[in-house]
């Protein structure tokens, strides 16, 4: 970064850094231990030197690079933006960590546009099975699939709006392991490339890396038959023509359930029927690095991940499709009661042949 342009980012820095800590002293508002590497060591705000360390470090830590130094300029801006905003996640959210993570260079517009477009507030089609209440008094304390060797590894969606894709066959992995005792990592792909499925309003539909709805991927797994398996039909994040050959199919399913918006229905059918995709509002992921979170409820369901497992207190166990490098090796906690205070809630299991 050029002298000039540094000092001249630096200054427009500190002006905003001096604003916000006075709002932060007038709100009563403290730095969180938990977050130290969005602080400088000693507690105070003359941290804009640490903090374009910090943007150096994010950018060999995350193989960062950017076309132009004007670029650089900008995404350091963005960065240190977004120092602030995992401290005001913190605050909001304290029994997680909130800090530097491979999104901190985006606006949050831009997260959410590449990450989050998920289409959650679908019309659940009238031939979706509900699930039958099962009794929740003799659960487990804590459960967890992984332990029985049914997961997959974490994937990696990339700049695909595939999340949809991710977890209804992370739910189909899962599914076939107990029905087969044999696990296989399945084609998300096959989805993105070929299932186009709608709701009958056509108002939301599977489109590729554009979203999509889990539902309606059970649905075209259903119509089609099942899937193929990743190494026949590998992940490349783009949209592309459907090359789907019915005769590699490994995995399929007999029917997909709709579970009642109960999050003591989802632990009990977690436990007796496998792994459970659920959809969530993961706007404060982009700062999550860790622990338990529990951020505000919100309306707008917009990610979707799969339920492995549960701690104890009831806090779910997702995997999510961004990568080992996202937050606790791949996977986030939530706390309980975070699954059906949205507006319109789906969670949702296959059963495989």
């Amino acid at each position: 970064m050029a002298v000039s342009s540094l000092f001249s980012v630096l200054f427009l820095l500190l002006i905003i850094s001096l604003f916000s800590t006075a709002l932060t002293s007038i709100h009563g508002l403290n730095d969180h231990s938990s977050i130290q590497q969005v602080v400088s060591s000693d507690g105070h705000d003359d941290l804009l030197m640490s903090a374009y360390n910090q943007f150096s470090a994010f950018k060999e830590k995350y193989n960062k690079t950017y076309l132009t130094q004007e670029e650089d300029d900008y995404r350091f801006g963005v960065f240190m933006s977004n120092l602030r905003q995992a401290r005001r996640n913190q605050i909001l959210d304290p029994t997680a960590i909130h800090g530097v993570t491979k999104f901190s260079d985006l606006m949050p517009s831009e997260f959410r546009t590449q990450y989050l477009r998920f289409d959650g507030q679908i019309q659940l089609p009238n031939h979706l099975k509900t699930a039958p209440i099962l009794p929740t008094n003799n659960l487990p304390t804590t459960f967890d699939w992984r332990d029985d060797g049914a997961v997959t590894g974490v994937k990696n969606q990339g700049q695909c709006n595939a999340c949809w894709a991710f977890a209804s066959i992370a739910t189909l992995e899962t599914a076939h392991f107990l029905a087969n005792d044999q696990l296989v990592d399945m084609s998300e792909q096959q989805l993105l490339d070929c299932s186009d499925e709608c709701t009958p309003n056509k108002r939301i539909c599977n489109r590729g890396c554009n979203g999509g709805n889990h539902v309606l991927a059970y649905r075209y797994m259903l119509k089609v038959g099942g899937v193929q398996a990743t190494k026949d039909y590998p992940y490349t994040g783009i949209n592309g023509s459907c090359k789907f050959n019915n005769n590699k199919i490994v995995a399929s399913i007999y029917e997909f359930n709709d579970i009642v918006a109960n999050e003591d229905q989802y632990a009990a059918n977690l436990y007796e029927y496998g792994t459970v995709a659920v959809n969530i509002n993961g706007d404060m992921m982009q700062t999550y690095t860790g622990g338990i979170a529990c951020p505000p409820c919100s309306g707008a369901l917009n990610h979707a991940v799969t339920l492995v497992g549960y701690g104890s207190n009831r806090h779910w166990i997702c995997k999510n499709s961004y990568g080992t490098n996202f937050g606790e090796n791949g996977y986030y906690r939530l706390c309980k009661g975070r699954l059906t205070c949205g507006e319109n809630p789906v969670a949702a299991f296959p059963l495989s042949a």
